[in-house]
């Protein structure tokens, strides 16, 4: 199995009615690529403090080709294409598990 996790900041001009319907719509829509399990979208918590980055996604696959195909499909591109006009930052990384 692999896990996407993305980390991200929204930029301080995106209000909460914003940033709560693009993770509802994005949880959404990457639901329908294939290969795609285990959507999970969250906010930070402060437990152990102030966190670095405020929201996460990770996203579940059973293999490496089924990753690939997600990177590659137009559902992906399109909520992707979203990412630069509502993050300030963010940080991609994929694990094996």
């Amino acid at each position: 199995m692999l896990r996407h996790v993305v980390l991200a900041n929204f930029k301080a001009e995106v209000g909460q009615c914003e940033r709560d319907e693009f993770a509802k719509k994005a949880k959404e829509t990457l639901a329908q690529v294939p290969g795609t399990k285990n959507i999970i979208m969250g906010q930070a918590s402060e437990v152990q403090g102030k966190t670095h980055y405020s929201v996460a996604l990770f996203i579940d696959f059973e293999n490496e080709a089924a990753m690939k195909k997600y990177f590659e499909h137009p559902v992906h591109k399109a909520v992707a294409a979203q990412m630069p006009s509502l993050l300030s930052e963010f940080l991609v990384s994929n694990y094996l598990y």
